[in-house]
């Protein structure tokens, strides 16, 4: 009501703009830009994250290897997404099998991303059933971690059963 005297959070919100911000018209502006970049809570989004999730551990182990065959010559290669890497080893063979862990990293977990762009980064723990102590030299480990990931950003571009049934 007019005339009534200010509360307690009126009060410090008004100290706290005239220590933070020495201006009243500056803080609303600051509000105002904080309300439009912020994106809001997409329950949309957050379904997706879980269906993808779900996919990448739900996807099949595979037999991995690359093979360098020489200057000017494709590599040999295990599966065709393979083909265009350039590894540092002349033959590397990987037992592909799905993540031990999936989880949301960066600024979407924080919800501190900002918009127009809304950007989910997803990490993803390879198993070590996978890996061999003695990886970290020449290399190895780089040239498997390569492979995983191009298979896996590639069984992660077929259509999976899921989406071909509900575009069906």
């Amino acid at each position: 009501p007019l005339g009534a005297p200010p509360t307690n959070e009126e009060l410090s919100a008004y100290s706290e703009t005239e220590l933070l911000y020495k201006s009243n018209l500056f803080r609303l502006s600051t509000a105002e830009l904080i309300k439009e970049v912020v994106p809001p809570q997409s329950s949309q989004l957050e379904v997706a994250v879980r269906a993808l999730r779900g996919e990448i551990l739900s996807l099949p182990p595979a037999e991995l290897s690359w093979e360098d065959r020489g200057i000017g010559k494709l590599p040999l290669v295990s599966h065709a997404e393979l083909s265009g890497l350039r590894l540092a080893n002349h033959k590397v063979s990987l037992p592909w099998a799905p993540p031990e862990h999936v989880e949301l990293v960066g600024s979407y977990l924080l919800r501190t991303v900002v918009r127009p762009s809304l950007d989910v980064d997803v990490a993803v723990r390879i198993p070590r059933a996978c890996l061999l102590s003695k990886d970290y030299l020449d290399h190895r480990y780089v040239d498997k971690r390569q492979l995983y990931l191009a298979h896996l950003g590639a069984q992660l571009a077929k259509p999976s059963a899921a989406t071909a049934a509900t575009a069906a």
